[in-house]
């Protein structure tokens, strides 16, 4: 039998913030969600980020690149859409 089931994710252009890297990415959720809800809900411990490139906060300099990283949830400090260049952020 062929799985034929097909999840459409919205794809959004995201800034992360842990308690010393700022992560910049591309994540993805669902349409009816939002950032926030991908937080709080849900039973995954972690946040599938690709293109990830993360910074040292107190510096601002580029510290690595990654083509896939996975950000404990327990680590977010703040998470906002940076599709538009808008800064639309939720905190856990």
């Amino acid at each position: 039998m062929v799985y034929k089931g097909v999840v459409k994710k919205e794809k959004i252009n995201a800034v992360i913030r842990t308690a010393g890297e700022k992560i910049e990415g591309t994540i993805y959720k669902l349409p009816q969600n939002r950032l926030l809800d991908m937080l709080n809900h849900g039973s995954d411990t972690f946040i599938p980020v690709s293109g990830a490139r993360v910074f040292c906060v107190n510096s601002g300099q580029l510290m690595y690149e990654a083509e896939f990283m996975a950000v404990n949830k327990n680590h977010v400090v703040n998470i906002a859409d940076n599709t538009n260049g808008a800064a639309a952020s939720a905190t856990a």
